[in-house]
């Protein structure tokens, strides 16, 4: 549990029963990234029910979380401590080396936006990097996601830019 503006949020595994809310909440929030000109997640409107399987199997193997406020999910994320076949094409060789975890699917509903609650969950995760005995924490973007890169480019350094589909911003956290 951590608090954020008054507002008390608790973190926890995320169960079978929290994917149709996980989905809802991708979907959502790939309409408003949508909103904003980019394409980031834009295969959650697209074809929500074939990236199903994907979030269903990150709930399998205790990878993803959600954060909770008032009995509402207002954000999720996934840490894989193995890098899947998305991390190796984005990060190519460096992918099987070093103590790392990947970061996919940081979402907040956009009713808890601008509470900071991505930045939390941001920290969370460099803490359950160390926790988990590993030392570096990835993640990547669009490229073309102004927004997201912006931010990140504030508080992050840009490591490379995968030139594979659409060409993707890679990020790393020495934790």
């Amino acid at each position: 549990m951590f608090w954020k503006d008054d507002q008390r949020l608790t973190i926890r595994n995320a169960e079978e029963q929290d994917l149709n809310k996980l989905l809802l909440l991708l979907e959502e929030a790939a309409g408003w990234l949508h909103t904003k000109g980019t394409t980031q997640w834009d295969y959650y409107l697209s074809d929500l029910e074939g990236n199903t399987d994907e979030v269903a199997d990150s709930i399998k193997r205790r990878s993803t979380y959600v954060v909770e406020t008032e009995g509402e999910i207002a954000a999720s994320v996934t840490l894989e401590d193995m890098p899947g076949d998305w991390d190796r094409d984005i990060w190519g060789e460096e992918a099987d080396q070093g103590e790392v975890i990947y970061l996919h699917r940081l979402v907040v509903k956009r009713k808890y936006a601008g509470l900071g609650i991505g930045d939390a969950l941001i920290d969370w995760a460099k803490k359950e990097t160390r926790q988990r005995g590993k030392s570096i924490l990835r993640f990547d973007c669009l490229n073309k996601n102004e927004g997201l890169n912006s931010y990140y480019q504030r508080h992050y350094d840009l490591k490379g830019i995968a030139d594979i589909y659409g060409k993707h911003s890679k990020y790393e956290i020495h934790v």
